[in-house]
């Protein structure tokens, strides 16, 4: 999987109230079925599996792009990781 971090993040702001270096939230993020979009750390695994899972370039453009989507209007309040995945695949080329 990518690893990209919060140094690769394009965005500020976000909660860093959980920290992603115990294996137990790494599990926990990695297994939920919703995302948490103001949480730093479920932010930057999303991105990371986002780049993992499709055959986008693996970058820290395409990694940005993937944050800056989950921010987008038509999906600002949807928090379904499955739904959001298939929305910005979707979406990848066209926006």
């Amino acid at each position: 999987m990518s690893k990209f971090n919060h140094e690769d993040l394009a965005f500020t702001g976000y909660s860093r109230s959980a920290t992603i270096s115990t294996e137990t939230l790494q599990q926990s993020i990695r297994y939920n079925k919703i995302i948490d979009k103001i949480e730093e750390s479920e932010v930057i695994h999303f991105c990371n599996q986002f780049l993992q899972d499709y055959k986008v370039p693996k970058t820290k453009s395409s990694f940005q792009k993937v944050e800056a989507f989950l921010q987008h209007a038509a999906i600002e309040n949807e928090t379904n990781k499955e739904k959001l995945s298939d929305w910005i695949a979707s979406n990848w080329i066209k926006i």
